[in-house]
């Protein structure tokens, strides 16, 4: 069995595992061969793709993490908000995932957009007991994780969806709206005697950070509950490698490096950690494209999660990466499920919020203040051409620019420059009414009174250096778009 995307599916494939519908019931059965209006329905639905299954494929075996009957619960639960089913439900999914010798989410999402929330809730749970399991925490605690997990996004009942799916960039006062919805959740629980206190803290705290920029509290590190520690890495993981109305899917192993360049700045390392143990970051089904150019199918993990067994398309040769030594020097280059895909509405969302993203950001400019000419460059390639990019090499040059031109959209600024450093810029620029300025700063410098410095001058990031260019790219983005703290 092997994933195809649903920009590759084709009249005569054969399903291998049946595809739900928005009302959690199978619209396409097991075994059933596609023909053209099956595959139109799940392009305009939204749907990732379909698991197929062929000559090729039938020897790959797609684990089954949580039984479909526990998926097809757990979504029942959390569309009806009905807690006594929800704790339920995460019972059935810590035995599901206890039960397995050895734990990896290897599964695929085939939501729709239309289900998103609710599934997207069961995904989290699924991912936050792997991780929870995998960390050593003791059964009941790992029970409270699963059932937070599965509450976390309950108040976004209380959201305007016209403001949870918007395809534009949020207001300030939109995103402000947003932000409630931890509280919200809290407080739908908060006289339920079914529910405990760690877990109303977790759903409170489920998007906090851990340098404190998180919301709705700003708590940092250690002031952080476990729990929430863990949902709030696995729902942005969820979110990156979800299709959107607002967006396109990350690849797992694209996720993976964003959580890794995200580690004691938005993610707690030893939960990272985990979830490398637990999500592949190439699972059994998906096509790759190496580096010598060859495609092939990932068959079966290996004890390097980059380097897995591999079936090339070519000749049907099975290789693994990590024995084999004529492909010691063949890395994986590409997944092609995940390239850009028409989606949603008649097909055309992707294309549609491409083209309108492409109007806003010709607009922006963004202002790169770095003294290392090679960082600076590196900056300015990673986030291409979407920007208007400005670059300056001290904090003196910075100020007059802000005479002269006024405010830019974003100012990405160093810390550690000569004469006058990127922290007293900034603070300068505050000084003069520049009070909502969209600041990043990108630095080699890390410590605890950085970063609470960085708070106190209304930094919207905090990103070390180097930073990898898929995460700089996003914090990029959300620093305009805030999209991810959506999810």
């Amino acid at each position: 069995m092997r994933f195809v995307a649903v920009g590759e599916l084709t009249p005569g494939m054969r399903i291998g595992r049946k595809i739900i519908d928005k009302r959690r019931t199978p619209m396409i059965e097991k075994g059933i061969v596609l023909n053209q209006k099956m595959i139109d329905h799940l392009v305009k639905n939204g749907y990732l793709g379909a698991y197929i299954v062929d000559r090729f494929s039938d020897e790959i075996e797609i684990q089954e993490t949580v039984k479909e009957k526990t998926i097809e619960s757990g979504i029942d639960a959390v569309s009806e908000a009905n807690v006594g089913s929800i704790i339920e439900v995460a019972s059935d999914l810590v035995k599901d995932i206890s039960s397995l010798k050895r734990i990896s989410v290897d599964m695929f999402d085939l939501r729709s957009f239309d289900d998103y929330t609710y599934h997207h809730s069961v995904n989290v749970a699924v991912y936050a007991v792997s991780v929870a399991t995998k960390m050593g925490l003791p059964e009941e605690q790992i029970q409270e994780v699963a059932v937070a997990a599965l509450c976390h996004d309950l108040g976004k009942s209380k959201i305007d969806t016209n403001i949870l799916n918007k395809r534009a960039s949020l207001t300030d006062e939109e995103f402000e709206i947003i932000k409630k919805h931890p509280r919200y959740g809290y407080d739908m629980l908060y006289d339920n005697f079914m529910v405990s206190s760690p877990v109303r803290q977790a759903v409170m705290c489920h998007h906090e950070n851990e340098n404190g920029s998180g919301y709705p509290n700003g708590m940092a590190g250690d002031e952080i509950p476990l729990y929430a520690k863990i949902i709030h890495a696995v729902d942005v993981y969820d979110a990156l490698t979800s299709r959107r109305p607002y967006k396109g899917p990350y690849s797992p192993v694209d996720a993976l490096e964003y959580m890794t360049c995200g580690i004691d700045i938005l993610f707690d390392a030893k939960v990272v950690a985990a979830m490398k143990e637990v999500i592949p970051a190439y699972p059994p089904g998906m096509d790759v494209t190496l580096s010598n150019g060859e495609k092939a199918v990932v068959i079966a993990h290996t004890s390097q999660a980059l380097r897995p067994k591999i079936k090339l398309y070519s000749d049907g040769l099975e290789i693994d990466l990590c024995e084999e030594k004529a492909f010691a020097n063949i890395f994986i280059v590409d997944s092609g499920f995940y390239k850009d895909q028409e989606g949603g509405e008649d097909g055309k969302v992707e294309k549609l919020n491409d083209d309108r993203g492409k109007e806003r950001e010709a607009l922006k400019t963004i202002l790169v203040v770095d003294d290392n000419k090679t960082s600076l460059l590196q900056t300015k390639a990673a986030l291409g051409n979407k920007y208007n990019i400005v670059g300056l090499d001290n904090g003196l040059a910075c100020l007059n620019y802000f005479k002269v031109k006024g405010a830019p959209d974003l100012l990405i600024m160093d810390i550690d420059m000569p004469i006058l450093n990127g922290m007293e810029t900034v603070e300068k620029l505050r000084e003069k009414n520049y009070d909502k300025l969209n600041v990043i700063f990108l630095t080699a410098l890390a410590s605890k009174e950085i970063v609470a410095r960085c708070r106190r001058a209304r930094a919207k990031d905090y990103i070390l250096k180097p930073a990898n260019p898929i995460y700089l790219k996003e914090r990029v983005e959300l620093a305009f778009d805030k999209t991810l703290n959506r999810e």
